[in-house]
């Protein structure tokens, strides 16, 4: 029965898989550099919104040495707007590994690939099946979903083991994604398309469908931000130098979490100076697992200020540091 499972899942994943960048390749080591960055990317992220992204950094950094020469600051400007930031930061990190390592070659073990930032056992068995085809089948959620439906499993601990009864000797990549595949286009979250399902026969979700239906995600973080917006002669300060930890790195208006309860002392200990300012309209923005509301503030002077900030234009905010977080803060602001 799992043969003919796998078989069919096979055969519909020919007929329907997505034209996808990171599954069209050069050669072999293009195809291992590109299914990492795919990865990597594809974390928490839907296929839709990476596809730009994932175009426009192979771009620039169509192999793995170029990418290790690479200042985190060039990787972080192509990244900025993903979201999950941290994400740029290992990528960078696992590249220099491999091409100081393994002179530029994707490792093909797990023990090896297991030991590179930014990569946990999904994305190592991931590496493996769909770079390597080998025998393996990482558990994101789309497969655990598929997994846990089919064969009508309620405790979580026990879909590897299910999952592991799919597994075949050859087309171990084809089945690695046709799985994930079947889970994003049919065996969705929400209102799956059983009728059309190439396992509607064979699966018990059917009977089932209360007990599987996804829950909601879970519960965000909260995180209350003061947003500093200073310009002068039509530029916007801006910095890199934030603590709040997505935004680390990357571009922004001068942010930081209230000391206390008074905003005139707080933005003074900020800056280190006398402040005045106008209150601008809160938003509430979701970047990575956290839900930020941002006060934002107009600051209307500041005597001094350090080489960590620097003055852009619009234009360049919008041509070099695409940023939705900071579009929402300047939407804020008029005449800018």
């Amino acid at each position: 029965m799992n043969l003919s499972i796998s078989k069919k899942i096979l055969a519909w994943y020919k007929k329907h898989q997505r034209k996808l960048p990171w599954r069209k390749y050069k050669s072999q080591k293009d195809r291992h550099y590109k299914v990492l960055l795919s990865e990597f990317m594809l974390q928490q992220t839907q296929v839709k919104t990476v596809i730009p992204y994932f175009n426009n950094f192979y771009k620039n950094f169509d192999t793995i040495e170029k990418l290790s020469n690479a200042p985190q600051s060039r990787v972080n400007k192509l990244w900025q707007g993903l979201g999950y930031y941290r994400r740029a930061k290992f990528l960078l990190k696992t590249s220099k590994i491999i091409s100081k390592k393994y002179n530029s070659k994707l490792p093909q073990s797990y023990n090896e690939l297991i030991k590179l930032p930014g990569i946990g056992d999904y994305t190592a068995k991931a590496l493996l099946s769909i770079a390597f085809n080998k025998s393996e089948i990482g558990i994101d959620g789309n497969v655990a979903r598929v997994v846990s439906r089919l064969f009508c499993i309620k405790d979580k601990k026990k879909i590897p083991h299910y999952a592991e009864k799919l597994k075949v000797k050859n087309n171990s990549s084809s089945l690695m994604q046709g799985i994930m595949e079947l889970g994003a286009l049919v065996c969705k979250p929400n209102n799956p398309n059983c009728i059309k399902c190439c396992l509607k026969n064979l699966c018990k979700f059917k009977d089932n469908k209360k007990i599987y239906m996804s829950k909601s995600s879970k519960r965000k973080i909260i995180k209350k931000l003061n947003a500093c917006i200073y310009i002068k002669n039509k530029k916007i300060l801006l910095t890199r130098k934030n603590d709040f930890g997505p935004l680390k790195g990357f571009l922004n208006v001068p942010m930081f979490e209230n000391y206390s309860d008074i905003l005139q002392a707080d933005l003074e200990k900020f800056f280190k100076q006398k402040i005045k300012y106008t209150k601008l309209k809160k938003i509430k923005i979701s970047i990575s697992n956290f839900i930020t509301e941002v006060n934002c503030i107009k600051i209307q002077n500041l005597n001094r200020i350090n080489n960590d900030y620097i003055f852009f234009t619009n234009k360049q905010i919008q041509k070099n540091f695409k940023s939705s977080f900071l579009d929402k803060i300047l939407n804020r602001v008029e005449g800018f």
